[in-house]
C-alpha cells in the first residue's frame, strides 16, 4: 500500500469520547467568551477613565494604556482561540477530529486532554515549529 491509500480518515476515537471532547471544547468555548468580553469591556472603561481624569499624572495614564492594550491583546488570543475551538467542534461532527492534519496518525489522547484543540501530534508539531510554522 502506498502512504495516500493506507492514510487515515475517520476518527479513531468512539461516539462517547467524541462527545466527551466536545462538551470540554463548548465550556472551554463559553469560558472565553465570557473571558473576552469582560477584557474588552475593561479596556473601554480604562479608555473613557483616561480622558475624563485630566489631572492625572501622565505616569497613571500610561499604565492605564498599558493596561488596556494588554486586555485588548489578551482579549484577541481569546478570539484566536475560539476559532481553535471552532474548527475543533467542526473536525467532531466531520469525524477526523483526532487525527493529525499533517501525518493523519492519530493524535494520543494524552495530547488531546491537554489540548483538545490539538490539530497535529506532537511529533508535527516539533516539526512545523522547527520550520516555522509551515508544512
Amino acid at each position: 500500500l502506498d502512504n495516500v491509500t493506507s492514510r487515515r480518515t475517520k476518527t479513531p476515537l468512539t461516539k462517547t469520547q467524541l462527545e466527551h471532547y466536545r462538551l470540554i471544547l463548548l465550556q472551554k468555548r463559553a469560558e472565553l467568551l465570557g473571558d473576552m468580553r469582560h477584557l474588552e469591556e475593561e479596556a473601554l472603561r480604562s479608555d473613557s477613565g483616561i480622558t475624563s481624569h485630566t489631572s492625572q499624572h501622565l505616569a497613571e495614564q500610561g499604565s492605564e494604556s498599558y493596561e488596556q492594550s494588554l486586555n485588548l491583546n489578551l482579549a484577541a488570543s481569546d478570539r484566536e482561540r475560539i476559532i481553535e475551538i471552532d474548527d475543533a467542534l467542526k473536525r467532531i461532527a466531520d469525524r477526523t477530529y483526532g487525527l493529525c492534519e499533517r501525518t493523519h496518525e492519530p493524535i494520543k489522547k494524552v495530547r488531546l486532554d491537554e489540548l483538545p484543540w490539538a490539530r497535529y501530534t506532537i511529533a508535527a508539531a516539533k516539526e512545523l515549529d522547527r520550520r516555522g510554522g509551515h508544512i
